[in-house]
């Protein structure tokens, strides 16, 4: 039975319903009082690992099942595979010290964003499961065995067996949640987004003048998708899964409900139904983007982020092979276009102060931002 809790602060809740994890997080006498997270290269589908300074962990998605993602290059073929998309976020935990999940959210039941729990579930517990209720898209009659395999009814029957016995939040839009230090807001869920402004935001935004409603959506489980503003000190981030391009638009339209954000994670793997031209209002310092060498990252979103006023570092997991011109300075790109590939993540260390690092773990690249708080206020 799915568990919907009402839309409140819940800090202390979950860890009612489980018991105190040492090993999450991991690092005997760790005192860092930062946010870690590793933008986990899972080949244009998505996972995030944070690391609260309370060592609570936090996984938003699993991408890929075994055997499928980019592997060496658009591959679906098991053999073809060297690391899964589970391999890589056990070897993400493992850098952070993590030995247990105790947050594992899901944005929505798409392959490349579900398909790893099983394999997920062999090599880490998790304690919690979050996502957005039940599955929203059903199968087409006649579909043949390998679509029926990774649809997104198959994938959300074996979400619903990995949280039994376990605490399960369906959260609401509006609800919100505090993991340690880390608190998620959740902007968006099950095809709801925030109706009202947050506090401080509000502002009309021009830039929805012209902006037309899309008929793509890439899914119905799309338009479902989990978006969550996070705060952690003086840094807000804001990961809106999978939302589609008109989800933007009555987030963004006519005002900006969500306000500036610090940190920004391109939706869709910068695919093109989403990252609509008013996310410019967004006006985020850092933009994350989730791509793999031929997936995600198409033409027209480059140019869109590129436009962003206050853009200070455009941060890509993949070199695009579709789009070469289209690549910025390889420092910020992760994974260069080489064979085999080496999975190389993204790493965030956040300071309470907000102090944003962001490092290129193929070459140790590192780029320092200051979060608008914590700038004079001219700077902001």
């Amino acid at each position: 039975m799915l568990n919907r809790f009402p839309a409140l602060t819940l800090p202390l809740a979950a860890a009612l319903l489980i018991p105190a994890t040492a090993g999450a997080g991991g690092w005997p006498g760790r005192t860092s009082k930062d946010l870690r997270i590793s933008v986990i290269d899972v080949e244009g589908g998505a996972a995030s690992l944070f690391l609260t300074p309370e060592g609570k962990a936090l996984l938003i998605d699993t991408g890929w099942p075994p055997g499928m993602g980019n592997w060496p290059r658009m591959s679906e073929t098991p053999a073809a595979s060297t690391t899964s998309s589970a391999d890589r976020i056990a070897a993400a935990a493992k850098e952070l010290g993590v030995t247990r999940i105790d947050y594992l959210l899901m944005t929505h039941y798409h392959v490349d964003h579900a398909g790893g729990v099983e394999a997920l579930l062999e090599k880490l517990p998790v304690d919690t499961f979050i996502d957005h209720g039940p599955n929203s898209e059903q199968l087409p009659p006649n579909a043949d065995p390998r679509r029926v395999a990774f649809a997104t009814s198959t994938l959300y029957q074996k979400w619903v067996a990995a949280y039994q016995g376990h605490p399960h939040i369906s959260a609401t839009m509006g609800q919100v949640l505090n993991i340690g230090s880390l608190r998620l807001k959740f902007v968006a869920s099950d095809a709801q987004v925030l109706s009202e402004p947050l506090p401080g935001a509000g502002q009309p935004n021009p830039l929805c003048a012209g902006a037309e409603q899309m008929e793509r959506d890439g899914g119905a489980e799309n338009v479902h998708s989990l978006g969550m503003l996070m705060t952690f000190g003086k840094t807000r981030i804001l990961d809106l899964g999978d939302n589609t391009w008109n989800n933007e638009l009555k987030l963004l339209c006519p005002v900006n409900k969500i306000g500036k954000v610090d940190v920004y994670y391109v939706t869709q793997h910068g695919m093109d139904i989403s990252s609509s031209p008013p996310t410019a209002a967004f006006d985020p310092l850092v933009a994350l983007m989730q791509n793999g060498p031929m997936k995600g990252g198409d033409e027209p979103v480059i140019k869109t982020v590129d436009t962003y006023p206050h853009l200070e570092g455009f941060w890509r997991l993949h070199y695009s092979v579709r789009y070469p011109d289209l690549n910025p300075d390889p420092n910020y790109i992760a994974n260069l276009n080489q064979q085999p590939d080496m999975a190389y993540p993204i790493s965030l260390d956040i300071t309470p102060s907000g102090e944003i690092t962001v490092t290129n773990t193929r070459n140790g690249f590192s780029k320092t931002y200051a979060s608008r708080e914590a700038r004079p206020h001219a700077a902001k």
